[in-house]
């Protein structure tokens, strides 16, 4: 089973250190014998995600560029606006990013800018569209490999699931609230040949990465991704 971290921008802290930490957190994850790595290239070997640090996009584009790392762009939709998601959909396509994962948004009340307007009305299944079906004749349809955070312990989740399939999203990340997810969503998934993982924050897992592994080893996922906390102190970079 492939593992993928996640993290976010710090808030404060100096880019070319935030960078150099990164590429020593990939290393170790690399060499953490739970990780099935390069058993499929095709997946992201880290995932970003934009805080109020230094730009994430940018960051993508070092990380790609420089160390040949293929690195996925997620959204998190609780401070965007619509003009802000184009903004960053057309700054994505310049830097020649492929993978994108999305959040949805939350209810406005629970932002850190009420005065931004959020897109939570918008959710997953409209930028979805936007992602897959082209984005004013300036992101033509499949540009993007589009993927999505659902949850999968409810009837309301399974509808969201396949209507996120008939848009056409190439692969799921289902949050992991400690209790294994819906079979028969896991099974619709991977009838349609869609990607699945689950998405884990690190300080969710009780007890040992490997005992953590055996617990969601049956599910038949094509990976795990981990959000860390800290790139410097976490399960893969702290000594076994």
């Amino acid at each position: 089973m492939q593992i993928i971290p996640q993290i976010e921008t710090p808030v404060s802290k100096n880019y070319s250190v935030f960078e150099e930490d990164l590429i020593k957190l990939l290393n170790a994850v690399e060499n953490d014998p739970q990780n099935g790595s390069g058993t499929d290239n095709s997946l992201p070997q880290i995932i970003i995600e934009q805080n109020f640090g230094f730009n994430a996009l940018l960051l993508c584009r070092d990380l790609k560029e420089k160390y040949k790392i293929k690195t996925a762009y997620a959204f998190n939709m609780r401070d965007k606006n619509r003009i802000s998601l184009m903004s960053d959909l057309i700054t994505i396509k310049q830097l020649g990013l492929k993978d994108i994962i999305v959040f949805e948004g939350v209810h406005p009340l629970k932002t850190e800018f009420k005065s931004a307007k959020p897109v939570y009305d918008i959710d997953i299944l409209g930028l979805g569209l936007m992602l897959k079906r082209g984005l004013m004749n300036d992101i033509k349809h499949d540009l993007f490999n589009f993927g999505a955070v659902i949850g999968a312990s409810a009837a309301v989740d399974f509808l969201k699931t396949k209507k996120l399939i008939e848009i056409g999203a190439d692969s799921f990340f289902i949050n992991y609230s400690g209790i294994n997810p819906d079979e028969n969503i896991i099974k619709y998934i991977k009838s349609n040949n869609k990607k699945l993982f689950l998405n884990v924050k690190e300080l969710s897992i009780k007890g040992s990465l490997r005992d953590f592994i055996k617990t969601i080893d049956n599910l038949g996922l094509d990976g795990v991704i981990i959000k860390i906390a800290d790139e410097n102190s976490n399960v893969f970079t702290r000594k076994k």
